[in-house]
């Protein structure tokens, strides 16, 4: 027999837990399921200096704050794995669990793609990077580098550019895969190296703290090496495949179509963070779990007065 709640949020990140805390603030029963660990990816953050109020704060830090007051405010947090989506009956099926709810949030966050570089996840803590609109400040004045060619690729190289003493743009095809005038823009600034044509293939750290950049460029076969701090990875997502189950609708990067309301083409289902694009920081996200949850909450009570009213 499935379990009951008013509103099921998928994902325990800063959109799903700030959800949380308005919907279960609105009397809603509220329910967050987490296949990972709470937080998300802000959980793996060693130092956050741009979210209003903390001067810095630890990633960890920050996220126990807001599951905290979410299960202050008397949210339900379960660790489990949400396997499908019955839109029809609106169930959510998890790996141990049916639940049945009146709504949902989804906010899984998303899943960058990696480079596939054997020392990939050791860089990860010595200079690699997947953001770089948070990481970037780090390396004023630096040398750095951005992998991919396409628009958070060109975005990210343009941020670095007012940031960074020098941005190597690493990318494998001729040109980049955006429109002319983003291409133009990206092109026009002096601190942009492009480096087309081309591949990374090993990227060196010393003392935990990455050194260079093996480049070769498979036009010529030529290889060369690249001194830089940082390497910020811009190669895209991978779908979000619950999303397509379900019959949400996506961009072409696998991002989930909202309108202003945080809601989805699927009636009581709605999305917050980054798995509807867009600005991807911590800020960004707890307004759109804001908005997902008052929205949702009114349609949820909405759905709770006509109940009564056919009883």
């Amino acid at each position: 027999m499935a379990q009951e709640t008013d509103l099921a949020i998928i994902g325990g990140g800063p959109a799903g837990l700030t959800a949380a805390i308005y919907a279960a603030r609105m009397g809603l029963k509220t329910t967050v399921f987490e296949a990972e660990a709470i937080g998300g990816v802000a959980r793996t953050t060693d130092k956050i200096e741009n979210y209003p109020g903390f001067l810095s704060i630890t990633g960890p830090d920050l996220v126990d704050k807001m599951k905290a007051q979410a299960e202050h405010c008397g949210a339900n947090i379960i660790l489990d794995t949400v396997a499908s989506i019955d839109r029809t009956g609106m169930i959510v099926n998890t790996s141990r669990d049916q639940w049945k709810t009146k709504a949902v949030i989804i906010a899984t966050g998303s899943k960058r793609r990696k480079l596939g570089l054997t020392n990939e996840r050791e860089l990860e803590s010595a200079g690699l990077s997947y953001c770089a609109v948070c990481d970037g400040p780090i390396y004023a004045a630096k040398k750095v580098a951005v992998v991919g060619g396409g628009s958070t690729a060109a975005h990210d190289a343009i941020f670095l550019a007012g940031v960074a003493r020098k941005v190597f743009l690493i990318h494998e095809e001729e040109k980049l895969d955006v429109d002319e005038d983003l291409a133009n823009q990206v092109l026009s600034y002096k601190e942009i190296e492009p480096m087309f044509n081309s591949t990374i293939e090993e990227a060196i750290s010393k003392h935990n703290s990455l050194r260079k950049l093996v480049i070769k460029n498979h036009k010529t076969s030529e290889i060369s090496e690249v001194r830089v701090k940082a390497l910020f990875v811009a190669i895209g997502e991978d779908p979000f495949k619950l999303a397509t189950l379900t019959g949400i609708d996506t961009d072409d990067s696998g991002s989930i179509k909202v309108n202003d309301n945080q809601a989805t083409n699927v009636e009581g289902i709605y999305a917050a963070g980054d798995v509807t694009g867009g600005i991807k920081q911590i800020g960004t996200a707890v307004g759109e779990g804001i908005v997902a949850a008052m929205k949702a909450g009114f349609f949820v009570k909405r759905k709770i007065r006509m109940e009564k009213k056919t009883e």
